[in-house]
């Protein structure tokens, strides 16, 4: 017995170290994926919680009121709306009896509502974007989607853009709404006593209440509003659709410019051109050299803000018939003829002549002239508009 061989080991003596560094790295590996997971687990749970903290949207019911559904949380831009359960009558399909219609457009209606936040009512405007269903979607034939792309796009670049925005002379997007039911969204504004430019000067009686010292009040605002957009903000914005109709008057007659659907982002130096497949704005307002060669840089707003000096001065619109019986059969080409003339006062609105500010109303004409040069190279930037315009202000020939 003594002499028997002591038993074979179980494995050989190199074996032991290298199953044993296995074994650790496998448990090293189920350690650090477990860590992973709870770590991302933890981050995603953080930024959640930061998202609904900005947008200032309560997630417990301890104050008995209806929540907001998860799938259709407003985006909050302003402190003035305190919690996104004020808007809850949007996210429901905007089924409210408080809703009044002042406005259609090519997007959908435009609401008035008052809107009960923060222990305090405040009016808002309300404009409502469609929005077929998804399953209504897939029916519908290319021009149709294309619409319904262009429609979306419209949406996404007024949130983008507006949201976050800040000037007195910009309209203020106070929340976006998408609705639970996906038929459309609900974009929440502050809400403007006197309505639009363009329905003040085609009103007979208002146009004829709004006198030069008031439509100067309005260029300027609209100067500042565009010198901000084109060169303060970063990056800077091209409205790209610059009209009467898009600038609205708060209860003291101040301008806004608003509707940036078609406002374009820009990242490139001042005065490069962007090239373009089609061309967004309305007629009479579109710079030349953007219809005809498909290109713009932000000198494009500025020929619009021109056109609409000229509509101030002139108390006429572009599309009026009386330009077709012209010799230029164009507003701009007819501005500058005039202008040009022995007569010019020929082309001030006739309820503005006899009021003393003829002279100040004729340097207004020539910055539109300036602004409406047909090479975008020559005319002026928004900032050296705006300060021509004060200088008017001021009772300084500057022309």
């Amino acid at each position: 017995m003594d002499n028997l061989p002591p038993p074979p080991p179980l494995s050989s003596p190199e074996a032991g170290p290298h199953l044993l560094s296995t074994r650790n790295l496998f448990a090293a590996c189920i350690i650090l994926g477990t860590l992973i997971f709870l770590l991302l687990i933890w981050v995603v749970y953080k930024y959640r919680t930061c998202i609904f903290a900005s947008h200032g949207q309560a997630t417990n019911n301890s104050d008995g009121r209806d929540r907001v559904p998860a799938e259709s949380q407003p985006t909050i831009f302003s402190p003035i709306i305190r919690h996104a359960d004020d808007l809850l009558f949007l996210c429901n399909d905007g089924a409210s009896p408080s809703l009044q219609v002042i406005g259609r457009g090519g997007c959908g209606e435009v609401y008035k509502a008052e809107l009960a936040t923060g222990g305090r009512t405040i009016p808002v405007a309300i404009k409502k974007v469609l929005q077929p269903l998804m399953i209504d979607a897939r029916n519908l034939g290319t021009k149709e989607s294309r619409i319904l792309s262009h429609r979306m796009r419209q949406i996404r670049s007024e949130v983008v853009t507006v949201g976050r925005m800040r000037h007195p002379n910009l309209l203020r997007l106070l929340a976006h709404v998408p609705v639970r039911s996906g038929s459309c969204h609900y974009l929440v504004y502050d809400f403007m006593k006197n309505g639009s430019l363009h329905d003040v000067l085609k009103s007979e009686t208002r146009s004829r209440d709004l006198k030069w010292p008031g439509r100067h009040k309005i260029a300027l605002g609209v100067a500042a509003g565009l010198e901000y957009l084109h060169m303060e903000h970063q990056p800077k914005i091209i409205h790209r659709d610059l009209k009467p109709a898009n600038i609205l008057l708060d209860d003291d007659m101040n301008s806004c410019i608003s509707d940036f659907g078609l406002a374009k982002v820009v990242t490139c130096a001042t005065g490069v051109s962007i090239n373009t497949k089609h061309v967004a704005g309305t007629m009479g307002f579109i710079a030349p050299e953007y219809y005809r060669k498909m290109s713009f840089t932000e000198k494009v707003d500025v020929y619009s803000f021109g056109v609409i000096l000229a509509v101030l001065v002139t108390g006429r619109f572009p599309t009026d018939r009386f330009f077709q019986a012209t010799e230029e059969i164009s507003m701009v080409g007819w501005v500058r003829r005039v202008v040009a003339s022995n007569d010019p006062t020929e082309a001030i609105d006739s309820t503005l002549l006899g009021n003393g500010f003829e002279r100040e109303m004729m340097l207004v004409l020539k910055i539109a002239c300036f602004c409406t040069y047909d090479d975008p190279k020559e005319r002026p930037n928004s900032r050296d508009v705006l300060c021509m315009l004060s200088q008017i202000k001021l009772g300084e020939d500057i022309v």
